[in-house]
């Protein structure tokens, strides 16, 4: 079983670049509500790390999809990052803090599972 989530990521992303869903029955968590309502600071519980952007008004204006990877080593990367890991959860939070001015799609994470 534990082969077969890095495969889903995978696929996953694949069919994310392309624009497309990728329709697997697997359990997803969705954070819904108000501005201010406390969205990231359920997140950031999920993660056991601060890693998303803090402030008044509207700071997280994107949809933000977050993949836990049981991993020893404590990084996050971004699709459109292809490649490079962020082990300072500080640049983490100006990545995401940054990628909204970028584009309009969805910003997407992997992290280690606590």
């Amino acid at each position: 079983m534990e082969d077969l989530i890095p495969l889903i990521n995978k696929l996953q992303d694949a069919f994310s670049s392309i624009g497309q869903s990728c329709n697997l029955d697997l359990p997803q968590i969705a954070v819904v509500g108000g501005q201010s309502a406390g969205k990231s600071s359920v997140l950031e519980n999920f993660v056991g790390r601060d890693f998303l952007p803090r402030g008044s008004g509207i700071v997280t204006r994107r949809p933000l999809i977050l993949q836990l990877v049981n991993s020893k080593a404590e990084y996050a990367e971004f699709l459109h990052c292809k490649g490079r890991k962020f082990t300072d959860f500080d640049e983490v939070r100006l990545e995401i803090e940054l990628r909204p001015i970028a584009s309009q799609d969805p910003t997407k994470a992997s992290l280690p599972s606590p």
